[in-house]
Order: C-alpha cells, then structure tokens, then sequence
C-alpha cells in the first residue's frame, strides 16, 4: 500500500532540498523524523513536515501503525521560478540582470506493510 505526501511551490531551491532528502532516504520514517529534526537546514523543516503529513495520512486514512512503514522514496522536483529584476549602477541601467528565486515540490511516498 502506498502513502503518498505532497508540498508543492516551497519557497526554497530544489537543489537544497535534495541535499536533506538523501540524507533520509535508507532510514526507516520515524528514525527520519528525528533526524530532521536535529538538522539545522531550512529545507529540513518543509521535509519534516511532508513526512509527519504521510505519517498522519497513514494512521488516519490507512489505519497503519508507524513501526510498520518503509520510506520507498522523496522526491524533489523543481517547480517554477520567479523573475525579479536586479538593478545595476548607471552605466548598465539598461542592462539589469534577472535574479530567479527557485520553488520546489517535494513527494514523499511510504509503504505500508497490511
């Protein structure tokens, strides 16, 4: 049985995501919630919370116990970026760079023994 979490359009880049999601992805879900919870990481906080979301989703939906859940897999898929203009001195006022602030989505799927 698959239980499936979802966040999608974290204000954060996906590349700092995945560098938090490797580091979970061999443990068992709550030996992972605890580890997030040490990781002084911003994107460990949204992890953290798509992983309690599959947890609740578990217990409620699917009756399952934690002890019997297996991390199957995270996943981090870039979303869309914002455009914001970035002003530059006069001489190249016309020519002003574009800075792209990053979003991500972040899927955690569990598996549940029945």
């Amino acid at each position: 049985m698959m239980i499936t979490a979802k966040a999608s359009f974290v204000r954060t880049s996906p590349r700092k995501l995945r560098i938090v999601a490797r580091a979970v992805v061999g443990l068992k879900p709550l030996e992972a919630i605890s580890q997030l919870k040490l990781m002084h990481k911003k994107g460990a906080e949204v992890v953290l919370d798509v992983f309690q979301q599959a947890m609740g989703n578990a217990k409620n939906n699917f009756k399952l116990s934690p002890e019997s859940l297996t991390i199957k897999s995270v996943q981090v898929e870039e979303g869309p970026r914002l455009k914001r203009r970035d002003a530059h001195a006069h001489g190249a006022r016309f020519d002003a760079g574009i800075r792209r602030k990053r979003m991500a989505h972040v899927v955690v799927i569990l598996e549940g023994k029945e």
